[in-house]
């Protein structure tokens, strides 16, 4: 049955859609509503192109409509070129129909709601995962027990057995932990992602409200039943009491290959939510390097050396100050005494370096105390040099 919509073949959808319809060669919507899922009114939109058809389903009509061989990879391809161009048309805001933005809202409501459908399916997935892996890491250790168990208790070529056996059921082991993190990942990415389209749905239907009533003396378009159809949810399969070692390496075969697949479709979508990068270039340091430097904890040495320090920055200093103040005054008595002006040079030559030392000792910075201690000798030098004059006493002036 062929969609009751025309088709637009000016754009990349319309391009897709035409692509389907000589794909699936007329098959009724209602059987492939059957087949793959989702509503035959949902079907209808993929076909005529209104609705972006999800990039899982144009891939699984190539395998069903396409035989084996050279034909089915190029038919793949060029439904993935399509696809890309399709989604980037909807991404851009250009709008396969002439809906204006009511139709570009709606569209954007539909397609944030065929997300959380998706990502339900995605966290239903990964807690049938996690529930069908508690089991098989409670079978896992048990055995790991009686390997162990066996281990202390067997003779040599039993022990020899038991080691293979214990290693095996490490390994396994560890590989059931990894894979039980990852889908305790996939789930908690899964509910994130739940939420944010959520958001998405309830911000897509304020804005269509608000155009709703903007147009409301304008020509409407009629909403057509777009509720997409979310895949039935997979059913936990019931652990049975005793696992062989084939059918459990099948099970978990299984579980990581279904994990890669949802963390794969994660990472396509996260691919359009990330802001692309400043820079190419990576650090070459970063949080997860230069963390266990900064949370290093102090060993008493260094709070020896801390203490030792602390005490210098108190003490030091006085004796330092003292000493300059002395140099300075034994100066000062010489130039009265005997060499007069000439006090300034040993001045220098002694007194300069200590008063740098002391301001140093006093906390203060390299680039200050180099500049301060200049300045305060110049200005005692001057001070020195003007008490050298025959200035009258106080009291003599003239009358």
């Amino acid at each position: 049955m062929a969609p009751q919509r025309g088709i637009d073949e000016g754009t990349a959808g319309g391009q897709l859609a035409v692509f389907l319809v000589e794909l699936t060669r007329q098959t009724p919507v209602r059987e492939l509503s059957d087949r793959f899922g989702r509503s035959s009114s949902t079907w209808g939109n993929y076909l005529n192109g209104s609705t972006l058809i999800p990039r899982q389903l144009v891939g699984r009509l190539v395998e069903s409509f396409t035989p084996p061989g050279s034909t089915r990879n190029t038919k793949a391809v060029r439904g993935l070129e399509l696809w890309k161009a399709a989604e980037a048309e909807r991404r851009a805001g250009r709008s396969p129909s002439a809906g204006g933005e009511l139709v570009r809202g709606r569209q954007r409501r539909d397609d944030a709601l065929q997300q959380v459908v998706k990502y339900r399916a995605v966290a239903a997935n990964a807690e049938n995962h996690l529930a069908e892996l508690r089991p098989m890491l409670a079978h896992t250790q048990s055995r790991l027990e009686h390997a162990e168990l066996r281990l202390r208790l067997g003779d040599e070529r039993e022990r020899a057995r038991a080691e293979r056996r214990l290693g095996q059921a490490r390994e396994r082991l560890g590989r059931v932990r990894v894979q039980q993190e990852l889908a305790r990942r996939r789930r908690m990415t899964a509910e994130e992602q739940q939420e944010f389209w959520m958001a998405e749905v309830l911000s897509a239907q304020e804005e269509i409200s608000r155009l709703e009533r903007e147009v409301r003396d304008l020509v409407t378009v009629p909403p057509g039943p777009r509720e997409p159809v979310g895949r039935d949810a997979v059913e936990a399969p019931e652990a049975p009491d005793a696992v062989d070692d084939a059918d459990f390496e099948a099970r978990l075969e299984h579980i990581t290959a279904e994990g890669l697949e949802d963390a794969a479709l994660i990472e396509e979508d996260l691919q359009h939510l990330r802001p692309p990068p400043a820079d190419p270039v990576q650090p070459l340091s970063g949080p997860a390097l230069d963390k266990p430097a900064l949370d290093k904890p102090a060993t008493s040495g260094d709070r020896r050396l801390g203490q030792t320090l602390a005490w210098r920055r108190l003490v030091l200093p006085f004796p330092l100050l003292g000493v300059t103040g002395f140099l300075y005054w034994a100066c000062q008595e010489a130039a009265f005494s005997r060499i007069g002006g000439w006090a300034v040079i040993p001045a220098t030559v002694l007194c300069l370096p200590v008063l740098y030392g002391s301001l140093r000792a006093t906390t203060v910075r390299k680039l200050p105390a180099r500049i301060a201690a200049p300045l305060l000798h110049i200005a005692w030098s001057a001070l020195l040099v003007l008490d050298q004059l025959p200035w009258p006493p106080p009291g003599t002036g003239a009358r």
